[in-house]
């Protein structure tokens, strides 16, 4: 579970654009930007239902998926739509929580529009040489194997080596950009045993910077369930904190890298960030509206266990109740709280504008 500005100018640009492709009388439609689904006046483009399915920035189709699951992800996308339009009409994109998560995750929303340019713009599959070499390859060794078949396995299989080489390609141009560096030193006297205060710089990108104090924050969250014992152990370990150090130095220059391609002013940007907005608003109709009120009693977690206790078992012992409570605690309100969101986007549903192309729906 866990998201129209220049409508004129919009027009008028896809105006021209019509006048254009009518003089030219050779301009191709991208599939990726067709309307596969309207709610209540929103749209849901092939390429988000693509990458739903697994097409990084939809840039294949995912013929091989069957008709059936294409329309219970689409069926899904379309719940999200009404529950972030439900949560808006209810102000909950204008209050301090919403702006705080935002807030934290905004460098992601950089990231993901500064791939999705790279893979649409570099990332080609039409006619391509490489694919139809390895669909050949696959025709051979699986004769039964259908032409289009062949293909659409080819198509992703040479889509998703492309995009592995073009973020390895990313990550070392923004890493070079903005001369990111690991203090590896610091992080060894960690590792001997040393007093390093909270405020060390572990690591720097541009005029970022990752600080100690950060990083056993997440080593901590990362350790949960571990007992103190794993966290002390994970905060002094040398290899977890450079690990966490690269991971948060590579998402920081790969932001500082993208806002300086200008990737805030593209549509990429655009989308991302109205995906993003999306999940934290579905996160707070859940906490706030849907299932705000589910509790899951302890009477309830007993009949849990007992029901599965054949289960509940480690080194041929029954694991006892107080281990696993809050496990199954968990289990059981995410339970309720999918129950409470289908019964509730199934009511919107009945008051909705929902619209459905089923030819677009053929191509994704």
């Amino acid at each position: 579970m866990k998201r129209l500005q220049g409508k004129t100018v919009a027009i008028l640009l896809a105006a021209g654009i019509a006048v254009v492709a009518l003089a030219a009388g050779c301009a191709k439609k991208d599939v990726k930007q067709e309307v596969v689904a309207t709610v209540n006046g929103e749209d849901i483009r092939v390429a988000e239902l693509r990458e739903a399915l697994g097409s990084p920035a939809g840039v294949f189709a995912v013929t091989n998926v069957p008709a059936e699951k294409k329309k219970e992800v689409l069926d899904r996308l379309v719940g999200g739509r009404m529950l972030a339009q439900e949560a808006r009409s209810r102000g909950l994109d204008n209050t301090p929580e919403f702006q705080e998560i935002f807030r934290q995750n905004e460098q992601g929303v950089r990231i993901n529009a500064l791939f999705r340019k790279e893979i649409d713009a570099k990332v080609k599959l039409d006619d391509d040489k490489e694919v139809k070499a390895e669909a050949a390859k696959l025709k051979e060794a699986k004769s039964a194997t259908s032409d289009a078949d062949a293909m659409a396995q080819a198509s992703k299989t040479v889509a998703e080596a492309r995009i592995r080489k073009l973020q390895e390609d990313l990550v070392a141009a923004a890493k070079k950009e903005t001369g990111a560096a690991v203090d590896q030193a610091t992080i060894d006297r960690i590792g001997k045993g040393e007093s390093v205060p909270d405020t060390a710089v572990l690591g720097t990108a541009g005029d970022e910077k990752v600080l100690y104090g950060d990083v056993k924050k997440m080593l901590q969250r990362f350790a949960q369930g571990q007992g103190p014992d794993g966290a002390r152990d994970l905060m002094k370990n040398p290899a977890a904190i450079a690990n966490v150090v690269n991971r948060e130095l590579t998402g920081k220059a790969l932001s500082a890298y993208a806002r300086k391609q200008g990737i805030e002013s593209s549509d990429w940007y655009k989308s991302a960030r109205q995906e993003l907005e999306r999940n934290i608003l579905l996160n707070l109709m859940a906490d706030k509206v849907v299932a705000k009120d589910i509790v899951v009693t302890d009477k309830e977690i007993e009949a849990a266990y007992n029901e599965h206790s054949g289960e509940m078992m480690q080194q041929g012992k029954k694991i006892p109740l107080s281990a696993v409570k809050e496990q199954i605690r968990a289990f059981l309100q995410n339970e309720k709280r999918r129950k409470a969101f289908d019964e509730y986007v199934a009511e919107m549903k009945k008051k909705a504008k929902i619209t459905v192309n089923e030819a677009v729906l053929g191509k994704v």
